[in-house]
């Protein structure tokens, strides 16, 4: 746990405390019940004057209140606790039972269950907090209720960064009961937001005004390929560079070769094939090659979803942009030509998610981060990529 300054701890309480009580206040509007327990404890003389089978038998008295193993194998302080309380047991050693006064650096609370989910908070004296939400997955769902939603968020009063992970289940087809699941996660930290959605991250840094997007497909053993795209932007958002490497696999899953497309304004559009034994041929002068690099792109169009169509998309871009001018040492690059239409409709997925899960969080410090996180979004600061004109 990382050491805070006194006045600095001051802040970080203070400010826990106050999420605790104004989520306490949003989360009786449920109407639910929960239990609260106490750990990251510290009391010197359970530390360092009773045995542990002691701390366990005080462990059981309270139980589920308290967690003091903490207690038991360090004795270091928490700095300042969120919480301080007086338990009571028995000293082996004396025969007799003592008080003991105890600090708590963490608290936590389980056992909130609605109808439709189960939710868990956990508030820490050093700033952060965490919560959780499950779907059950015994809630049935239907076409008028095809979503269910369960995430994971973190934070700290002390900055402006959090996290949220998300896993989505929709259901698309309620007569073959067929089920969509995405992951989604969104992090903002010192001034960098990550936006992933399934197999797709967008990272943007306001501190440069740079951004990127990378897409990991991992080995498709239908196919024996596996594929990653990046791309960079300029402070503008305009593409600034893009790359496609496709590493075809034997059925044994050994590489069988690797295909590298990089396009940019710079050195305009270059296509390499590498074989295992490291020879490099130029696709510009190899046609035939080229287009078996484009058909490990393209997925099969039944099932194709927004990382295989952006995959898909600079396939046929490359292809079409490469037609131009197959005779020429280095194929102009113009970024008009890759469409990146799908990276926009994924971050609208993760944004829309975002706020629709914002209306039912109870803390005020996280709803604040994420407003704080639409606000930069929506300021013209979302991926501007050029749809293709021919």
């Amino acid at each position: 746990m990382e050491i805070l300054d006194r006045e600095t701890q001051m802040t970080a309480v203070a400010g826990v405390l106050e999420e605790m009580q104004k989520a306490e206040e949003y989360v009786k509007s449920w109407n639910v019940g929960w239990y609260e327990q106490l750990s990251d404890a510290y009391c010197l003389p359970l530390h360092t004057e009773v045995g542990e089978a002691d701390i366990r038998e005080l462990e059981d008295k309270y139980k589920p209140r308290y967690k003091l193993a903490n207690a038991f194998y360090f004795g270091d302080s928490i700095g300042i606790p969120l919480a301080k309380e007086t338990l009571v047991g028995f000293d082996t050693l004396t025969e007799k039972s003592r008080s003991f006064t105890c600090e708590f650096g963490r608290i936590e609370w389980f056992g909130m269950d609605t109808r439709n989910a189960t939710r868990h908070f956990s508030f820490c004296n050093n700033g952060s907090i965490e919560s959780s939400k499950s779907a059950k997955i015994g809630k049935i769902q239907t076409s008028q209720h095809p979503k269910r939603v369960s995430y994971e968020t973190s934070f700290n009063v002390l900055s402006s960064d959090f996290d949220i992970t998300i896993t989505l289940d929709q259901l698309i087809d309620s007569l073959r009961n067929r089920h969509s699941r995405d992951s989604i996660s969104l992090s903002l930290k010192d001034g960098v937001i990550t936006e992933r959605f399934n197999d797709i991250e967008i990272v943007r840094n306001f501190n440069t005004g740079m951004s990127s997007v990378e897409i990991v497909k991992a080995h498709d053993k239908q196919n024996n390929a596996s594929v990653v795209l990046k791309a960079s932007l300029n402070p503008d958002d305009s593409l600034k560079r893009i790359s496609v490497e496709i590493i075809t696999h034997k059925k044994n899953g050994k590489v069988n070769g690797t295909y590298r497309f990089d396009a940019s304004r710079e050195k305009g559009l270059r296509a390499y094939f590498y074989s295992r034994k490291g020879l490099q041929i130029d696709l510009t002068s190899d046609p035939a090659l080229l287009s078996a690099a484009n058909a490990s792109l393209l997925p099969a169009p039944d099932h194709q979803n927004r990382d295989e169509m952006i995959i898909s998309n600079f396939a046929n871009s490359t292809r079409t942009t490469m037609a131009k001018s197959l005779s020429e040492r280095v194929v102009s690059f113009d970024e008009s030509d890759f469409n990146m239409e799908a990276v926009l409709q994924a971050e609208t997925t993760i944004m829309e998610t975002i706020k629709e899960i914002k209306g039912e969080l109870p803390l005020p410090g996280l709803v604040e981060r994420i407003d704080n996180y639409l606000s930069l979004m929506n300021k013209g600061k979302r991926l501007q990529f050029e749809l293709p004109n021919h």
